[in-house]
């Protein structure tokens, strides 16, 4: 238990451990008149769960370090810690320790997550190749459209609180990864910073090209209506908007379709069809409704751009 200078566990025999963190830091990653001090315990939480999901793991521990500023009141940290340990509870991931300090100016939270796979399970985004499809879980821009609506609260839409939740308390495709991993996927990555980005990061790994069919791309009711009000784009929302924490997956075609009726009828979470895995040298191209092609750049939100 928590208590002694480092926390010791067991390694189950045969299985690979997973290790991932994630660091938060105010009016960077989040502005506290925006979120509530337990979403964001939760939020901090499930990012690093879903990065464990990405790679097809299970979550088994957490370390909570905080870089707190001065003058913060005792309950805000009991809120804060009551997220966590809702979203720890929730993945059946346990807190085992950590560090507290000061910080200056902002807080900060920095979240490390192990967890473990069985090593034949593993997922990579190194494993696709020319003739997979590529397959979404759930629905995109519903966190970039929710923080728009926190942003701008004078635009009003009627399932505006849905889209806002989405932003303040994602949800981890951990379950949705796991059935994947055992039904042929060969290369995953979770949606944390833009359909667009990760796409990329897939065929810089992999070394392939993809087609993402514009039309196919799932999205989350209301988004457009606040694309349309907020004077912005659908895709942008979608394609760099970020932080919808589901899944992107590539199979070969039987395996696709087996995929999506598995994770159907084990989650109830629907899995869509959004384009093809291709040769390197033809590119990574969006395609619209009417089959003119254009290149997807690397959109998605960058520190040091």
């Amino acid at each position: 238990s928590i208590g002694d200078d480092a926390a010791a566990v067991k390694a189950t025999p045969g299985l690979l451990t997973v290790l991932t963190s994630d660091m938060l830091i105010e009016n960077v990653h989040f502005k506290l008149n925006l979120i509530s001090p337990s979403q964001l315990g939760y939020k901090a939480m499930v990012a690093n769960i879903s990065d464990v999901a990405a790679v097809a793991g299970i979550p088994r521990y957490g370390l909570i370090s905080l870089g707190i500023k001065p003058y913060t009141k005792v309950e805000f940290l009991e809120n804060l810690y009551q997220g966590i340990l809702k979203a720890a509870g929730e993945y059946r991931c346990n807190i085992i320790g950590g560090d507290t300090t000061k910080s200056p100016s902002q807080l900060i939270i920095s979240v490390a997550v192990t967890g473990e796979v069985e090593p034949d399970l593993l997922m990579r985004r190194n494993g696709a190749r020319p003739g997979d499809l590529i397959l979404v879980t759930g629905q995109l821009g519903a966190s970039a459209a929710g923080l728009s609506l926190l942003l701008n609260p004078e635009i009003e839409i009627s399932n505006g609180q849905s889209l806002k939740e989405a932003h303040l308390m994602p949800r981890a495709r951990v379950k949705e990864a796991r059935i994947a991993a055992k039904f042929g996927a060969t290369a995953m990555e979770d949606i944390s910073d833009g359909l667009a980005s990760e796409i990329h990061h897939i065929c810089e790994q992999s070394g392939v090209g993809v087609r993402i069919f514009s039309a196919s791309i799932p999205i989350a009711e209301g988004v457009s209506e606040v694309a349309e009000i907020s004077g912005q784009k659908v895709l942008q929302f979608v394609l760099s908007g970020g932080e919808d924490y589901e899944l992107v997956i590539t199979a070969p075609p039987g395996r696709a379709e087996e995929i999506a009726k598995r994770v159907f009828d084990e989650t109830g979470i629907p899995i869509s069809l959004v384009g093809e895995v291709v040769n390197r040298k033809e590119g990574v191209f969006l395609v619209d409704e009417a089959g003119k092609t254009c290149e997807l750049e690397m959109l998605g939100y960058e520190h040091f751009r």
